[in-house]
């Protein structure tokens, strides 16, 4: 049972921050003012990540008494993974070093969101170590390592992803000196709240404790997370005021606030239900750039050339170069998706809990939808 709950629970840490490196990698080159630095091993790095997180799940488990032949395995995947997450970081950097940053807010949550993975990587590196890991498991050390990437390396990013997609979202501009104040108090609430965690995690202190003795050396420390929950609670409420209001009273954002490389800002904000008058051309990861592009477009528009007339249409590209091949007529709307997800999931649960002849029957209806679903004639055809 503990290898069935960790083969689930620590690949899904890592596709949590997943979101969060794709995050960084299309705010940092906004704010830098130039394109990323090896972008391609960014992308390689990040399917890495997902692929070896697959394979470190025991690590949760060296004091359990497995074989020593498996604790090396596991001490050694647990290595690898920090390879593809150092090769994202320092490309990170270096796109910031040669570039002419501009410290707004999404940039400065992302700053904060790259000092958090590295301390967490550090810590989470440690439980490579055999003997290490069998020393701390169940201590406050791994509560600390994993906060540090849960909300550190997780949140952050979603949160400078917030005020950087905001504009687009809204039509109008948060405050800047407002959203600074935030990211400041969010920081350092966050450090205040989960490092002082590693050092009572070494003091003794294990996992899911809820009192203990006075005189244990643990004291001030506890208070220092206390009191640093609340700076955190802060923060994110200035984050909360600050989006509201400006919702509201914010000055009006244009279509590009932030001269944002990615095709979303080439388009009204907030964006108009069509999103693109017309197929946009993408030559590179960075569309809003390649003006002679854009002059394209516009003139493709002006030729009606391109443009989906209606209905559930979409462009169909080739493998290989992502070039235009047809248009596609997508089915109409169905509730047949979530219906098989739905199925599926009871199906699995119901596994699980060794009801077979309800999961057969649910397994049964996810075929005859997904059947249904695809019998479907698209729309238009």
């Amino acid at each position: 049972w503990q290898h069935l709950f960790w083969i689930f629970g620590h690949p899904e840490v890592y596709i949590i921050v997943l979101p969060a490196f794709g995050i960084a990698t299309s705010i940092i080159p906004t704010f830098a003012r130039r394109r990323m630095v090896a972008f391609p091993l960014v992308a390689m790095a990040e399917l890495l990540v997902a692929f070896i997180g697959f394979g470190v799940w025991a690590h949760h488990m060296f004091a359990t008494g497995l074989q020593t032949s498996v604790l090396v395995f596991f001490a050694a995947a647990s290595m690898m993974v920090v390879i593809p997450s150092t090769i994202q970081i320092y490309a990170w950097l270096m796109t910031v070093n040669l570039g002419t940053p501009v410290f707004k807010a999404p940039l400065m949550f992302i700053g904060g969101f790259i000092t958090f993975f590295v301390v967490g990587g550090l810590s989470g590196i440690m439980f490579a170590a055999i003997p290490f890991d069998q020393a701390s498991t169940d201590t406050y050390f791994v509560v600390a390592h994993f906060h540090f990437i849960i909300f550190g390396a997780a949140v952050f990013p979603l949160l400078g992803g917030i005020y950087y997609w905001f504009p687009k979202v809204a039509g109008r501009m948060y405050n800047e000196r407002l959203a600074h104040a935030s990211f400041w108090c969010t920081f350092v609430g966050t450090s205040l709240t989960f490092f002082p965690m590693h050092i009572v995690g070494l003091l003794g202190m294990t996992r899911r404790i809820y009192t203990y003795q006075h005189g244990l050396g643990w004291d001030t420390y506890n208070l220092l997370e206390t009191i640093g929950g609340y700076v955190l609670a802060v923060g994110l409420l200035m984050i909360a005021v600050n989006l509201i209001w400006s919702a509201r009273h914010g000055a009006p954002s244009g279509r590009d606030p932030f001269n944002g490389g990615t095709l979303e800002w080439t388009i009204p904000s907030p964006p108009p239900h069509y999103n693109f008058a017309v197929i946009p051309t993408v030559t590179s990861p960075y569309p809003n750039w390649d003006l002679a592009d854009r002059d394209e477009d516009i003139r493709r528009l002006d030729r009606d050339e391109l443009v989906l007339t209606g209905g559930h249409e979409t462009p169909s590209t080739t493998v290989n170069d992502a070039a235009l091949s047809e248009i596609a007529h997508m089915p109409a709307e169905s509730a047949a998706p979530i219906i098989l997800a739905l199925a599926l999931s009871l199906a699995f649960a119901f596994l699980l809990t060794t009801h077979y002849a309800g999961a057969a029957t649910l397994f049964g209806i996810a075929a005859l939808v997904l059947g249904a679903w695809h019998w479907h004639e698209p729309e238009g055809a």
